[in-house]
């Protein structure tokens, strides 16, 4: 094994480890998620509570993995994880060769980069893909156990029609067709991807579609979730959006990596008139033929159960989630944290229970907007 004999160095400073970071090239062995653009606007805005922790490992050959942690704290404990939150889907390490590296391979570099002062007593590595590009991940060489949910993607075609001629129905693409006539009855109906000096106006009216649709409660997470996507709109993210009269009906962030775009996030217009005309799924069809047009390989929508997702991304990626230990602090806590994502992984495998905590959870915000608005 080539990987075996390595040098570790832990970066607390994210531009101290650029040069690693870029020798392992984002773009080819990880997703948008391990980019600059993503993680460092991420720490820019979501750091407070967090102490970057990037984990590198090099051999004679030069740079051989990179893992761009963050330690947060949980009592106690400091634990090791990826970055990005609720806001990325795929989480990787960047590694030169995937298959040199074998589970007792793994497990010392985890262990090394806990020993330094402040390294974590635990690392807590969710919605881990067990398979990117092809090659299996060698985080998933440890024990670990399924995430709750799976994650949605599709291999795209050189014809976008093609494409969606072997996803959809002929009835489906019929109503489609029929719903898209309707809309253009209503007033001129465009699509288009935003340019610079149009992301803002988008994005603002993202926010205002979920806002009508789902509440979003706490108005200083709004507040960064705009700061957030508008430093991004500039670095690698892409707005997509159906218009109608010049009015954003639906929209679709995404980003590309190398040759995979992502789905991101979507809204469309609550209005009952427009909405039963399915504007996200108008939208979505012509992001997909435009990907194909593009010559991009693979897009995805992200990780969690949608009816959309299913109909547009129908290959289901398997996720794992990983607790392991870095100090005996750690070892007498993974039981519990792998007991709370078991239940969560349960509940929300049960569809009747999870369906019943997903309309209180829209209950409460909308509840927690109303008092916010008085």
């Amino acid at each position: 094994m080539g990987e075996a004999a390595c040098d570790i160095e832990i970066f607390r400073d994210p531009l101290a480890a650029r040069a690693v970071w870029r020798e392992l090239a984002p773009e080819r062995r990880g997703s948008f998620y391990q980019s600059e653009a993503f993680l460092l606007n991420w720490l820019e805005i979501y750091g407070d509570t967090t102490e970057p922790w990037f984990i590198a490992a090099r051999d004679a050959a030069g740079a051989s993995a990179l893992l761009p942690l963050g330690i947060f704290r949980f009592g106690p404990l400091r634990v090791a994880q990826f970055l990005g939150g609720k806001d990325s889907n795929y989480n990787l390490g960047l590694f030169r060769d995937p298959d040199a590296w074998s589970a007792e391979q793994v497990a010392a570099l985890l262990r090394a980069a806990a020993r330094p002062p402040g390294g974590p007593h635990l690392y807590r590595l969710l919605n881990l893909p067990q398979r990117w590009d092809g090659r299996d991940n060698p985080l998933l060489r440890l024990p670990h156990q399924p995430s709750p949910s799976p994650a949605y993607c599709t291999a795209l075609a050189e014809d976008g029609e093609d494409l969606l001629a072997g996803k959809l129905s002929a009835d489906t693409r019929k109503k489609m067709r029929k719903k898209e006539r309707r809309l253009t009855q209503m007033g001129a109906l465009t699509c288009f991807r935003a340019a610079p000096d149009q992301a803002n106006a988008l994005l603002d009216a993202y926010f205002r579609q979920k806002e009508q649709a789902y509440a979003l409660g706490d108005a200083a997470h709004v507040a960064r979730a705009r700061k957030f996507y508008r430093a991004l709109a500039g670095q690698g993210l892409e707005l997509h959006a159906l218009a109608l009269d010049g009015r954003p009906i639906a929209i679709l962030a995404a980003a590309a990596n190398g040759s995979r775009l992502h789905g991101l996030f979507n809204s469309f217009d609550p209005d009952p008139e427009i909405a039963k005309s399915s504007p996200g799924d108008l939208l979505l069809a012509r992001v997909l033929r435009d990907a194909c047009a593009r010559g991009l390989k693979t897009f995805d929508l992200g990780v969690g159960e949608a009816r959309y997702k299913r109909m547009f991304c129908g290959e289901r990626e398997a996720m794992g989630d990983v607790l392991f230990a870095g100090r005996a602090a750690g070892a007498l806590a993974r039981p519990i944290l792998a007991a709370t994502l078991r239940a969560k992984a349960a509940i929300k495998n049960d569809a009747r229970l999870w369906g019943a905590i997903q309309r209180q959870r829209r209950r409460l915000a909308r509840r927690a907007g109303g008092e916010g608005a008085d």
